[in-house]
């Protein structure tokens, strides 16, 4: 019994449209206007679909700076965020119904996570979120979530004011120290 295979050496190549044409499809940013920005980011909604189109990707490019945050979205079903550079910043809240009946994010509860590269974080369906920042500069992050467009959450145009016209203001200089496995908050 012969134990030789046969060696194919086979050229490394950048990542092109046309190159990823029959295998798949390259998804670069920078090249293309984003579908919907912000004041601290630029996102391109819908970049792939997943699941025979019921899910979709977006990337997001996040700016520099703590902003203040006055509104929030949230989606129908999990959302997954996943850093590609730099740390992001995730703002999180419950929702609550304001005097007229209307659920709206609830600054009172909100909570900013870190998300390292190399991590992720999976957002329950219906948990209010403000697009991340960079934690320490310029961040990049992928999402998947489940297809709609922006302008559809909540039927009122996408970014919903938060309860009582709160402003949440992120102060990396006030972080929660790390706890490792294990450790209590005693």
């Amino acid at each position: 019994m012969s134990a030789t295979r046969d060696i194919e050496e086979i050229r490394v190549e950048p990542l092109s449209a046309e190159a990823a044409q029959g295998f798949g499809k390259a998804l670069l940013f920078g090249a293309t206007h984003p579908t919907s920005d912000g004041g601290w980011w630029k996102c391109w909604e819908g970049c792939a679909e997943l699941s025979q189109g019921r899910q979709w990707v977006g990337f997001v490019q996040a700016g520099d700076s703590m902003p203040d945050i006055t509104e929030m979205e949230r989606e129908p079903g999990t959302e997954l965020i996943i850093p590609v550079s730099g740390e992001i910043v995730q703002c999180v809240a419950h929702g609550v119904q304001d005097a007229s009946g209307i659920e709206r994010p609830d600054g009172r509860t909100a909570r900013a996570f870190v998300v390292k590269p190399g991590s992720a974080l999976a957002m329950n369906a219906g948990v209010w979120h403000a697009a991340a920042f960079g934690l320490k500069g310029e961040a990049s992050y992928f999402y998947i979530a489940q297809r709609r467009k922006a302008e559809d959450s909540e039927g009122r145009g996408g970014w919903v004011e938060l309860l009582g016209r709160l402003i949440l203001r992120p102060r990396a200089d006030q972080m929660v120290p790390h706890m490792a496995a294990g450790d209590r908050d005693d």
